[in-house]
């Protein structure tokens, strides 16, 4: 597992996030904590003073690789998020899921009752825990397929519960009513983020979403692979943009509102990405057509373009724009590499 500490860029975007955050803000958990986005979260409150940070994920060997040296600032749980959880908090992040194709292909069912249960769990400990505030993080496909050209948090449209692919979208529209029914019948504090396809330093190896295969490319010095025309439009937001949105709504949301989480100066095509980290790596970009398994885990090709009009009226501004992001993102991971060679 890449440690990204060893780059000093990496310390220095999740410092400068944590100088925007209160102090002594409470305990927090973390699920999902050694994802794309749970990681970066738990890096950034760990650099913060008067935190408890609690990171919550099915291995605990995992989770020390991946926090390796932070052992003393932070506080590891080893389970599945589907069982009931233990502790006291003032605050739960809620990020375990499954986040890519291959998962929805190989494990739909998996993904489908991680997503309905995990946040069934999360929920019935708020319940159990009045004043403990619970942020659910959901993704822009629970829009469904919709002609609104851009995305606010009141629109919605189609989707296909005919396809397996559906395991995500579903579930995750189902955590989303199933929120706002605790909220309205017990009194739950939630608050629901709708995040953008996001990327950064911080994703796994394994992930295969497009924009990160296209990352691993570029970072080898390889054509970038396009599997599609790759004509949608969607809105890509930098990880650390991500948790400064995140931590936003955390902190200054409206109990029982969803926000999308975005950069709504981010939008590009799939295509115009691969071209952009090609460009970034000085190499080409290539087509090739996917394979059975990954084909039944890509999403219908549609724009996913996101407004961020709710989030900013928080007091939210984003840093990066998808050229500038993805230079960073290589910069970060090039010199964590860099790091791990060194003696």
């Amino acid at each position: 597992m890449l440690d990204l500490y060893k780059s000093e860029r990496y310390l220095y975007e999740i410092r400068a996030i944590a100088a925007e955050l209160p102090e002594g803000g409470g305990h927090v958990l973390i699920t999902g904590a050694s994802g794309l986005i749970g990681s970066c979260l738990a890096d950034v409150l760990s650099e913060t003073g008067g935190w408890k940070i609690t990171v919550l994920g099915r291995s605990e060997e995992k989770l020390r690789q991946r926090f390796h040296g932070r052992e003393e600032r932070l506080h590891f749980l080893a389970q599945d998020i589907r069982c009931p959880i233990q502790g006291e908090y003032d605050y739960i992040i809620h990020a375990a899921s499954n986040a890519d194709p291959r998962s929805y292909a190989l494990y739909p069912a998996e993904t489908m009752l991680t997503n309905v249960y995990g946040a069934e769990n999360v929920l019935h400990y708020a319940r159990n825990h009045p004043g403990t505030r619970a942020l659910l993080l959901s993704t822009f496909e629970v829009y469904g397929l919709s002609e609104v050209p851009v995305l606010r948090e009141g629109d919605y449209g189609l989707s296909d519960f005919n396809q397996v692919r559906s395991c995500y979208p579903e579930s995750k529209r189902a955590a989303e009513v199933l929120a706002r029914c605790y909220g309205q019948e017990y009194g739950v504090d939630f608050v629901i983020a709708r995040l953008s396809s996001i990327y950064g330093p911080t994703m796994l190896r394994d992930d295969n979403k497009a924009h990160a295969q296209f990352i691993r490319k570029a970072l080898e010095g390889e054509n970038i692979v396009l599997k599609s025309r790759g004509e949608q439009r969607r809105t890509y937001t930098c990880v650390f943009d991500a948790v400064r949105g995140l931590l936003k709504v955390l902190l200054c949301g409206q109990s029982g509102e969803a926000y999308n989480v975005v950069n709504g100066n981010a939008v590009t095509s799939i295509a115009e990405l691969a071209n952009t980290l090609a460009s970034l790596a000085g190499t080409q970009v290539v087509f090739d057509l996917p394979d059975e398994i990954e084909g039944r885990g890509f999403s219908r090709p549609m724009d996913a373009v996101l407004s961020d009009e709710k989030l900013c009226s928080l007091g939210y501004s984003a840093w990066y724009p998808v050229a500038d992001g993805m230079e960073l993102t290589l910069a970060i991971l090039r010199e964590a590499l860099e790091g791990e060679e060194t003696p």
